[in-house]
């Protein structure tokens, strides 16, 4: 019963996230950490039994005979709160992380066991592995707990038991009783500076305190604040970066090679991201994504790439842990990504859609960026026409992306916006329409396919209108039926289904779906729309997450938790709630365009309240004009330092 080794792999769905926003942790309903980066999103793991279950480290606790769990989210918080229920009784497992601190020896993450009913017995299992190492290190007792050099410390005021790899409590909790487990990172740790529930109770009020600031008091808005607090747990607080997922290798298809390494940043959905932390009142993350893309394009002169380390390396060197089977037997585990040498031109487009965004909410661009942005207009404007790597990443020669063609045209129209006509830019922008617009049109169904001369769909160019791109309506609206006809699965919509050079297939993609709920919403058709966005609203798991793909089963593929679902899903509600109010001209346009009507007409939620305005729950909507990006910034550092995570003051 007790046999680790004889665990099956749980369901992707099965797991929550705990976050100091500069590594995670994932925790299956079982209560056993299974994956788990500490220092960095992208650090090599501690835990790795997500993907080898027999070779990956873990960090179990729960009770010791046949039990059910429930969990949930302590509200407007991180902390993950799973109860326990079995013969004897009832007990709850407190999970969070803390920010580290200088001058200050905290625990990176803490998991705390109170009894609730009866008398539980419980069973705690530490086995770290270092990094995808081929053999787990001998632990050994430091001062009330157990290590490992190179690894934390797991410190506990119970007695352990230290079995070579393994450290184990036997315990029972009864009602009332506590008992605390955390890990110190570098050796630091003792028993006498672990106060579990001052901790937890600091981490609470800190993180509530930060959800008290978002703005947004529309429809959904506890889970879309759900998602606002997943999108927070995945930014690397030191630069601001948001990664695309916490997690590395976990399939697109079970059994499959699709399997990729997805703790970095991705430029191509820089405005998005800009646009939905903005829309929330998540004023400093806002902007401190804005200086980390910025930061960037004005370092790589050269040319942006498609994705970045959390802290802006560009060596994201592509490795196998070849003795790791993948999650279910999904080979290989990689670690690194070599996308990131891939020429994909919709980066300049993102950034300057940024850089317009920014610019329309009262934000001042520095000079060196305005530089830049100038240099990557032109660059956009003169090689526009010439092939690119695609959006999707594939494993196969270049083409003529009608998505990269959109967004080289939103890099010179957001560039004349910004900074006035040029002859080279006008000239290109009209170009790129009446391409698209023209051989882009598939000539015998007349809609847009994924590249020139294709007969293949992309769900990619369903975000054409969404960017204020000139589509051809009537084309636009067969490249909706044909994306539903051929790429649907109920709500569901895989990004494509041709050949991609890889072997293989791969579930559907959220992140279309939900591109496909805001493109009917901009062609008037809402009711659709809503019912589409109901559908996928139904599919988070029972914490409010989503990952990359859903199966046609219904169940979950790909790397988890995915910021991109997530900033879709917020978005779509966005649109619906502005198609609600103004109808389909209130969708039209750009994401500057939709920011600014909605302030107009509704709410103005781009700022955080100055301190002592309402930090509850119940704070009233602002309804005074905004100030600039700059002045909001400032009443949002004083109001509350957000760009960090929740970190003791204790």
């Amino acid at each position: 019963m007790h046999d680790p080794d004889a665990r099956p792999y749980q369901p992707i769905e099965a797991y929550g996230l705990v976050s100091n926003c500069h590594g995670c942790a994932l925790v299956a309903r079982d209560g056993s950490i299974d994956w788990a980066c500490l220092e960095r999103f992208d650090a090599a793991p501690v835990f790795s039994r997500l993907l080898d279950r027999k070779r990956g480290g873990f960090f179990a606790l729960s009770p010791d005979i046949p039990f059910e769990s429930a969990r949930l989210y302590l509200p407007g918080t991180n902390i993950l709160e799973t109860t326990f229920t079995c013969a004897t009784g009832a007990a709850t497992v407190h999970d969070l992380m803390l920010a580290p601190e200088t001058g200050r020896t905290l625990p990176c993450l803490v998991r705390l066991v109170s009894g609730v009913s009866g008398r539980v017995p419980m069973r705690m299992v530490y086995r770290p592995l270092a990094g995808f190492a081929e053999r787990f290190p001998t632990l050994a007792p430091v001062w009330n707990g157990a290590g490992a050099e190179g690894l934390p410390d797991l410190i506990t005021d119970l007695p352990l038991a230290i079995e070579g790899s393994d450290a184990v409590a036997l315990f029972t909790i009864e009602h009332g009783d506590e008992q605390a487990f955390a890990l110190y990172p570098g050796g630091a740790g003792d028993v006498e500076t672990l106060r579990p529930r001052a901790l937890m109770e600091t981490a609470r009020r800190a993180w509530a305190g930060w959800s008290a600031g978002a703005a947004y008091d529309g429809p959904l808005s506890d889970q879309l604040l759900r998602s606002a607090l997943t999108l927070k747990a995945l930014t690397y607080a030191p630069s601001g970066a948001i990664v695309a997922a916490a997690t590395t290798s976990l399939p697109e298809e079970i059994g499959g090679i699709r399997n990729w390494d997805y703790r970095f940043c991705w430029i191509r959905d820089a405005c998005l991201s800009f646009y939905v932390l903005k829309k929330f009142g998540m004023v400093a993350e806002a902007e401190a994504f804005f200086r980390f893309v910025g930061t960037l394009a004005e370092r790589d002169e050269g040319g942006l790439k498609p994705l970045y380390a959390i802290a802006g390396e560009t060596d994201l060197a592509e490795h196998e842990a070849s003795h790791f089977e993948g999650w279910r037997g999904s080979a290989p585990v990689r670690y690194g990504n070599e996308a990131a040498e891939q020429h994909q031109s919709d980066a300049y487009g993102q950034v300057l859609d940024l850089l317009h965004l920014y610019r329309s909410l009262g934000g001042t661009i520095p000079e060196a960026m305005e530089r830049q942005a100038i240099r990557l207009a032109d660059f956009a404007a003169a090689h526009w026409h010439e092939t690119d790597a695609g959006l999707w990443e594939p494993r196969k020669p270049e083409e003529h992306y009608l998505h990269a063609a959109i967004m080289n045209w939103v890099a010179v129209d957001r560039a004349i916006r910004l900074f006035g006509e040029r002859p080279h830019w006008r000239e290109a922008r009209d170009a790129i329409v009446a391409r698209v617009n023209g051989e882009g049109v598939h000539p015998r169904d007349g809609y847009y396919p994924q590249y020139i001369g294709a007969d293949d769909p992309d769900a990619a160019l369903l975000i054409a209108p969404m960017v204020g791109f000139p589509v051809d309506e009537a084309v636009f609206s067969r490249t909706v039926e044909v994306v539903i006809d051929r790429l649907g699965h109920g709500p569901l919509v895989y990004r494509y289904r041709n050949d991609d050079g890889l072997p293989g297939h791969e579930g559907t993609f959220l992140i279309c779906a939900f591109w496909l709920v805001d493109a009917l919403a901009w062609l008037g058709r809402t009711e659709e729309a809503q019912t589409r966005f109901d559908a996928l609203r139904a599919l988070q798991n029972d914490l409010g997450l989503y990952a990359e793909e859903v199966a046609e089963d219904r169940t979950f593929l790909g790397n988890f938790p995915q910021a991109f679902s997530h900033l879709a899903f917020i978005h779509s509600a966005l649109v619906l709630d502005l198609a609600a109010q103004g109808g389909r001209a209130a969708v039209a346009g750009t994401y500057a365009d939709r920011t600014l009507r909605e302030t107009r007409w509704r709410r103005v939620p781009w700022i955080v309240p100055p301190e002592g305005e309402g930090e509850g729950p119940d704070r009233p909507a602002r309804t005074t004009p905004p100030p600039t990006v700059d002045a909001a910034v400032d009443i949002a550092d004083g109001a509350r330092r957000r760009a960090q995570c929740p970190e003791s003051d204790t």
